[in-house]
């Protein structure tokens, strides 16, 4: 009985902690239920010659919580929690431009299941499990399947002082990629936030206001799909003629603002460049044709909904969930 007075504090300090760190390690989206709707625009420029590419996307995200699990060791001194959601993500891109046919319409979807289990003495672990369809590059009326996995560990120094570990493999096209995951998140004279998820972003961001933060984005974006080519072009060495494999990879840099508009409904924007962008056009191996893009400005707007009212935002990190 001695043990029961301990005991209840830990299961207490272990509530509190977790609504802590999902609240503040940047993946508050998978501990609430929220809906995202968003669009993102990279408009129309020249990548060689007068050939031209630009893509406008729209997009939509969803987070349902399932079952969770208190568990109380009075023997050994510890309790535990599990967590379990069902995520969904659907999205279209419209690309621009005369390197594909015109209203080519590239679709996506996929839905997993995350789940979180903080325990006392071991800490908090995530791990997600994702699947989904993107158009196929052979035919472009059925759809390829893609799969990703992941796993990370949170390593808590203290509040606002957060280091993550983890890795993911991801499988498109009957391609395997392994990612490593590393990240921080940090909070500096209670105003200034660091979040750095690597390979995915990296922010910084000022809150002037209860209602307005404001910062720094870099991100981090690709998707692969198969499209017809423009019958007004001729693209060489890639082996006649037939649908495409389109490989875009760009990296974004943008300012980005969020107003929170009431408990529970979060507003946010980003005005910038997509930079350092790769463009690629494939039917094999041996059959590719490439184009180093030049920099483009980018301008994205979220509208962000927390099913359960919180004050704080829901936005969303990419380390569970897809950005196919």
């Amino acid at each position: 009985m001695k043990k029961l007075p301990y005991l209840l504090f830990l299961v207490f300090f272990l509530s509190i902690s977790f609504n802590i760190y999902s609240q503040n390690i940047g993946l508050g989206f998978l501990f609430r239920p929220n809906i995202t709707l968003g669009t993102a625009i990279v408009p129309t420029q020249n990548v060689e010659d007068s050939l031209k590419f630009g893509v406008n996307r729209f997009y939509a995200n969803m987070v349902i919580p399932l079952n969770g699990k208190l568990k109380i060791d009075l023997k050994n001194i510890n309790a535990s929690f599990t967590q379990h959601f069902l995520t969904l993500n659907t999205g279209l891109r419209l690309p621009q431009g005369n390197l594909v046919e015109k209203d080519t319409k590239i679709y996506n979807f996929s839905a997993g299941i995350t789940g979180v289990h903080a325990n006392i003495r071991s800490g908090i672990w995530f791990y997600t499990l994702n699947g989904g369809i993107v158009q196929d590059v052979q035919k472009l009326n059925e759809s390829s399947p893609f799969f990703t996995a992941a796993a990370a560990y949170i390593r808590v120094k203290g509040i606002y002082k957060h280091n993550i570990y983890g890795v993911a493999l991801l499988y498109q096209y009957e391609r395997f990629l392994p990612v490593p995951i590393l990240g921080i998140n940090r909070r500096y004279n209670k105003k200034w936030f660091l979040e750095l998820l690597l390979p995915a972003q990296g922010a910084i961001r000022y809150q002037f206001s209860k209602k307005f933060k404001a910062g720094v984005l870099v991100g981090l974006g690709t998707f692969r799909a198969g499209v017809n080519p423009s019958t007004n072009i001729i693209l060489p060495n890639l082996g006649g003629k037939g649908n495409l494999n389109l490989d875009y990879t760009s990296l974004k840099i943008t300012s980005v603002a969020e107003l929170k508009i009431k408990n529970g409904i979060f507003l946010s924007s980003e005005l910038g460049i997509s930079t350092v962008r790769s463009l690629s056009f494939l039917r094999t191996a041996k059959n590719e044709i490439s184009f180093g893009a030049s920099t483009v400005p980018y301008g994205a707007i979220n509208l962000h909904i927390d099913l359960q009212k919180s004050k704080t935002s829901p936005i969303s990190s990419r380390l569970f969930g897809n950005d196919f």
